[in-house]
């Protein structure tokens, strides 16, 4: 029974040593880095298809419906970025990607400028490991000259210099003119300090990533602005001041309507400013929401 036993433990010990063979964390990720930003104002939630398979989350999204609030499950809505952070990484070759309209759960009553399960957009490219993209679906549904479709960016991210971080802009308004981005900064010890950083984008523009400047410990607070290209003529309102953390890239949105749009055929005007609150008599108090898309800016992280 002895020997047995050894034999046995002997066995064990081969088995257990097979299974915890460690994997190597500094292995390299192989695939294609893909991230979604829905930056067509107006257009119902969307989902993205690559190679046949749904890759973006249906999700819960509290909204108006036929006036009364209602909650759905749809997919990802007007200014919605998947992932939220990083990138969605599938294999690389042909990649072939479509963009549909969601069919929300349960069916929206109120009228939509998009009906569901329409496919917006068809983008087959050839695909590289380790390469990274941006997918952004843009435009006017209905329009004739600047038509919703998708754009694919490959972000290309300069080699980080210490003491700096990476900024570019996306030019998506639709019925807009060029536009320039200007940030204003507090250097440590210093007093605030503005200047344009992009300039004379038009629709449907993204730049190369630009350095921006930094102090020295922690993250720097930034506030941007919009302007129309040489002027200093606001466009919307500022963002939310963005701390910026060195070697980090981070894209500006250039979103919304530079003025009111009337959606041919469907008896709905996009609105180029804010949902009214009052009075609360006024029917357009509960309209649905993708109706207002005042212009401004909104950003995410790349990396």
């Amino acid at each position: 029974m002895k020997k047995i036993y050894i034999v046995c433990w002997f066995v064990l010990t081969l088995v257990s040593c097979k299974k915890t063979v460690p994997k190597q964390a500094s292995a390299p990720a192989t695939g294609t880095q893909l991230k979604f930003i829905h930056a067509a104002p107006g257009v119902p939630a969307l989902n993205a298809f690559v190679n046949g398979v749904q890759v973006t989350p249906n999700v819960n999204a509290s909204l108006t419906d036929n006036a009364a609030p209602t909650s759905v499950v749809t997919g990802y809505s007007y200014l919605g970025i998947f992932p939220g952070s990083n990138y969605s990484v599938v294999a690389s070759g042909n990649t072939s990607i479509k963009i549909i309209t969601a069919a929300p759960v349960p069916a929206l009553v109120s009228k939509q400028t998009v009906i569901p399960a329409t496919t917006v957009s068809s983008i087959t490219q050839n695909t590289a490991d380790g390469s990274a993209y941006s997918l952004f679906t843009i435009g006017l549904p209905g329009s004739a000259t600047t038509g919703l479709t998708s754009i694919m960016i490959m972000d290309k991210f300069p080699d980080a210099v210490a003491g700096k971080a990476y900024i570019r802009l996306a030019q998506l308004i639709p019925n807009g003119t060029p536009v320039d981005l200007a940030g204003t900064y507090t250097p440590t010890g210093g007093t605030a300090t503005a200047k344009t950083i992009i300039s004379n984008v038009a629709y449907p523009n993204v730049t190369d990533f630009v350095a921006v400047d930094l102090n020295a410990i922690g993250t720097t607070s930034y506030t941007f602005q919009l302007y129309l290209a040489g002027t200093t003529t606001k466009i919307g309102t500022v963002s939310a001041s963005i701390a910026l953390t060195p070697g980090r890239f981070y894209t500006i949105i250039g979103r919304g309507l530079a003025a009111d749009y009337v959606v041919p055929g469907a008896g709905i005007t996009l609105k180029a400013s804010t949902r009214p609150t009052l009075p609360t008599t006024d029917p357009t108090t509960k309209f649905p929401e993708i109706y207002f898309n005042p212009p401004g800016i909104s950003f995410y992280t790349n990396k």
